[in-house]
């Protein structure tokens, strides 16, 4: 059987520099010989630039792995705040090293498990170290708004198109700042869409900042036309981040991953704004500006009578088709939705004479399949989780925390009551001081088991409640009684790229294209 020793630092200066690691291992290792291990049987698990915040740490997947698989009898952590600074993940892992059967020794907090004593005192040093990683990050997002204020850019995980990250400082790359102007001319000067523009980037060959995408798109265009960064300006601390939610791999009960989301913006007084080498004109960014208000004025214009104006193309042609409306002579309005005319699109007639279709019907169903889609989408899950989790019930993943640390306080209580009854076989305890402390221990256990249970259905009944909450929203989106056209049609604007639609037929069959993965 193996001895396992664990070592992390969590910066990649210090996993380059070797210090930190190198002394965990040697304690570690000298800990591991004074318990009775052999050279032959150390194994060292090497955790170099990982956050103890963070639970998919491959050296610690590993050595769970091969703990469940019994290749380990003990493990050797310097500290406890290298096995993690959260709470809760550490009750976790302490608890499935001890169902596997394997010892848990921290060379700077011994006998860590022997009392009830050693047992609390291990929980406080861990909620030490929690408070640790907080005040790390607030001193560290302290010095970051610093910095910022002073004028240095702060690096981001991929340098902006056109830009290098050089010496604490922006740095341009011309061969990229060329394509940037290309952009902003083809888009002021040519008219092209952002769709065209991608394409002809596609067709010149130029490559993508990160080179993991060979094709360019109409997002990524769109989104080089809008930063303010091109002209010289670039914002610091404009949005709000969190960590993003999803299932653990190997680890039950964790959520957390290395990914952020915007969950949302700060107000405008609060942004800073930093200098950064200009890379497209005024003259050029100002005509880019105006097309792009005039194309917002218009889809505006669009939206007071018809939802899906300028979204409508043709499966078959790939034309994109106007909104009209018609009397029917008993002084009612009808809208429609025609192919275009080939005279105003200057194109061959198309060989398929589409039928029009009735505006009404059409936006019916697309609203329907937009409020399905966006309301099992896994965007809607974060936004309602951060809504309804933190805004208005509190942070459920607080509440699944305790629940996971009373689970870990019991299993504590369960490990005493056998400690009790060994005592007490081998006669270390008389039979009254064993009965009045068992007795001390089941009252623990069933009070805290009280507490787990009635938190269980506190908790199972706001569930409840939250998706009878999500029902009626949903209920409230398809019925479209009270929402204001404008208001659909920015929602549409927001998610939807296009509408395809196939009417050759009696039938007329519709596909919807989402701008992002729902």
């Amino acid at each position: 059987m193996l001895t396992a020793v664990y070592t992390r630092v969590s910066t990649g200066v210090q996993a380059a520099e070797g210090h930190s690691l190198a002394v965990q291992r040697e304690q570690c290792i000298h800990y591991a010989l004074a318990l009775g291990a052999s050279q032959a049987d150390i194994r060292v698990y090497e955790e170099a630039g990982a956050s103890g915040e963070d639970m998919d740490r491959p050296a610690l997947l590993a050595l769970l792995d091969d703990a469940r698989r019994g290749a380990i009898a003990r493990v050797v952590i310097k500290h406890p705040d290298r096995l993690s600074r959260n709470v809760a993940d550490k009750a976790i892992i302490v608890r499935e090293l001890q169902q596997c059967g394997v010892e848990l020794h921290f060379v700077d907090v011994p006998n860590w498990d022997q009392s009830d004593e050693a047992v609390l005192l291990f929980h406080i040093i861990s909620s030490i170290a929690e408070y640790e990683l907080r005040q790390i990050r607030r001193r560290t997002l302290s010095g970051k708004l610093r910095a910022a204020k002073g004028g240095q850019y702060m690096p981001t995980g991929i340098d902006p198109y056109g830009y290098r990250y050089e010496n604490g400082k922006l740095v341009i790359v011309d061969s990229e700042a060329a394509v940037v102007r290309m952009i902003y001319r083809w888009y002021a000067y040519e008219q092209l869409s952002l769709r065209a523009i991608a394409k002809r980037l596609d067709a010149l060959g130029v490559p993508t900042k990160t080179r993991l995408s060979t094709n360019w798109s109409h997002a990524t265009v769109g989104h080089i036309l809008a930063n303010p960064m091109y002209t010289g300006t670039w914002y610091f601390n404009r949005r709000t981040t969190r960590k993003a939610l999803r299932l653990a791999r190997r680890v039950p009960g964790l959520k957390r991953s290395n990914r952020r989301i915007v969950v949302g913006w700060r107000q405008p007084s609060d942004w800073i704004c930093i200098p950064v080498p200009r890379i497209v004109d005024s003259a050029l960014a100002k005509a880019v500006n105006a097309r792009r208000r005039s194309r917002a004025r218009g889809r505006t214009a669009k939206a007071k009578r018809h939802l899906l104006g300028g979204y409508l193309i043709c499966s078959i042609c790939h034309q994109t088709w106007y909104s009209a409306a018609s009397d029917n002579g008993k002084g009612i309005t009808q809208r429609w939705y025609r192919r275009p005319p080939e005279a105003v699109k200057q194109t061959p007639r198309c060989p398929y004479r589409c039928k029009r279709v009735p505006a009404a019907a059409i936006e019916q169903v697309v609203w329907r399949e937009f409020v399905h889609r966006v309301m099992k989408s896994q965007v809607w899950d974060d936004v309602w989780d951060h809504l309804s989790g933190s805004a208005i019930h509190g942070d459920d993943s607080g509440a699944a925390d305790d629940l996971r640390l009373m689970a870990a306080q019991l299993a504590t209580i369960e490990a005493a009551k056998g400690r009790l009854a060994t005592l007490y076989a081998y006669g270390d305890l008389d039979v009254n001081t064993y009965t009045v402390r068992k007795r001390e221990a089941e009252i623990r256990w069933h009070a805290l088991r009280e507490q787990v249970c009635r938190r269980c259905i506190a908790k199972r009944t706001e569930a409840m409640e939250r998706k009878a909450e999500r029902e009626r929203i949903e209920a409230w989106l398809l019925a479209d009684r009270d929402i204001d056209p404008e208001e659909r049609r920015a929602w549409v604007e927001a998610v939807i790229d296009r509408v395809e639609l196939d009417a050759r037929g009696e039938s007329v069959h519709i596909t919807v294209r989402s701008r992002f993965e729902l």
